[in-house]
């Protein structure tokens, strides 16, 4: 804008001079200074054209820590050479990177960028902003290339060789009591028929003996085997602390994430319950499948008031075992703690408690070592403190 006001005025001060003195010198400088910008601004105009662009993700695999790598091209498909052309690349969470480059006719130029992975979540990108613009400045074009993607970026992961979750309090005969609409190989009663009722599930000895219609009312069988790991994640906005990499969120993401990656590793089955904006589960499963379902929920997941912890244990409490597991990993005051471990461990489960010491997040010092015994428990409890190596 400067540059044009400038222009103008010094033409205004030609066009003047020329009027008042008719100095044939003056009208030819007056017409060259009219001309250049209208070579400038057909120039931007020739350098907008025929350009493609895209951007290629080297790294498959994102995570948290890791290193991103894009390997960016823009194309020039014309005759005309594109000069001194800006082209960038607005990606999130990453923001903007660009370059200046020069393209001659039909040419190709194609560079790698590098960015580090700091937060978890959606990844944005492959939109290319190009420039172009005259030699003075006084006019530019811009074009929009390439389209959008999206990636995820997963959570960070530790190794945790040395953690082990001991099993439950025994094995069940497999089931928990309570109506299902799916047939098990248990029928716990038989109840009159109902309309929408299944006619395979009519139970024929008590159909003739009452002369009424009967059918089998089956008991639920428990998501997935009865040595299950059932991670609960306490995100209760109310009970974090902290804030970005150094949030007992992020804390307690990388600690799940690492929880999962080292049991479905080994074959175990896995669970995972979510206490933030909505109760999330994914029911026990085990696999690669299973580690990528988890590993994308934690990715996207975020604190909220909708779901406590205590919700958590209970949907969970009615969901496992008596040969099941449960690790708790949470910033909560150790009553909501303590209740949480009742309600689990009243269904058999072996609880596994991680405290992650919010107090530490605010910058106060630790008040308990890196385990402890929770009060009115005879649980012993992991204890995480900002800064501390979780591993």
């Amino acid at each position: 804008m400067k540059a044009r006001i400038f222009w103008g005025t010094l033409a205004f001060i030609l066009l003047v001079l020329a009027l008042s003195t008719s100095s044939p010198m003056l009208y030819r400088i007056l017409f060259a200074l009219l001309a250049v910008p209208l070579l400038g601004y057909l120039g931007s105009v020739l350098s907008a054209r025929r350009l493609e662009g895209s951007v290629r993700r080297i790294t498959p695999f994102l995570q948290v820590g890791e290193t991103l790598e894009e390997q960016i091209t823009v194309r020039n498909l014309h005759w005309f050479p594109k000069l001194l052309l800006e082209a960038e690349h607005a990606s999130r969470p990453f923001g903007v990177m660009g370059r200046v480059l020069t393209l001659w006719p039909y040419r190709t130029s194609t560079w790698t960028v590098q960015k580090h992975c700091e937060r978890r979540g959606i990844y944005e990108y492959g939109e290319l902003t190009v420039t172009s613009r005259d030699p003075l400045g006084l006019f530019n074009r811009t074009i929009d290339v390439g389209h959008h993607q999206t990636a995820v970026i997963y959570p960070a992961t530790v190794e945790l060789p040395g953690f082990h979750v001991p099993s439950g309090q025994g094995w069940t005969e497999g089931m928990i009591k309570g109506r299902t609409f799916s047939p098990s190989p248990v029928a716990s009663a038989v109840r009159e028929y109902v309309a929408g009722d299944a006619v395979s599930h009519v139970h024929w000895p008590t159909t003739a003996r009452t002369g009424k219609l009967m059918v089998k009312e089956f008991e639920r069988e428990p998501s997935g085997p009865a040595d299950a790991i059932w991670i609960l994640l306490d995100l209760n906005s109310t009970a974090q602390a902290g804030g970005g990499s150094e949030s007992t969120v992020e804390y307690g993401v990388t600690v799940a994430a690492s929880i999962a990656k080292r049991f479905l590793d080994t074959g175990r089955t896995l669970g995972l319950v979510v206490a933030g904006p909505e109760r999330l589960m994914i029911r026990p499963d085990a696999g690669v499948v299973q580690q990528g379902r988890i590993l994308q929920a934690l990715a996207l997941v975020e604190p909220g008031l909708s779901s406590t912890l205590a919700d958590s244990a209970s949907t969970t409490a009615a969901e496992l075992s008596k040969g099941a597991s449960a690790v708790i990993v949470s910033p909560s005051p150790l009553t909501q703690m303590v209740a949480a471990i009742n309600t689990l461990q009243t269904s058999g489960a072996s609880v596994v408690p991680i405290v992650l010491e919010a107090s530490s997040f605010v910058g106060h010092p630790a008040a308990q070592g890196s385990q402890y015994r929770i009060p009115g428990t005879a649980t012993e409890a992991y204890v995480i403190h900002r800064g501390d190596e979780i591993q």
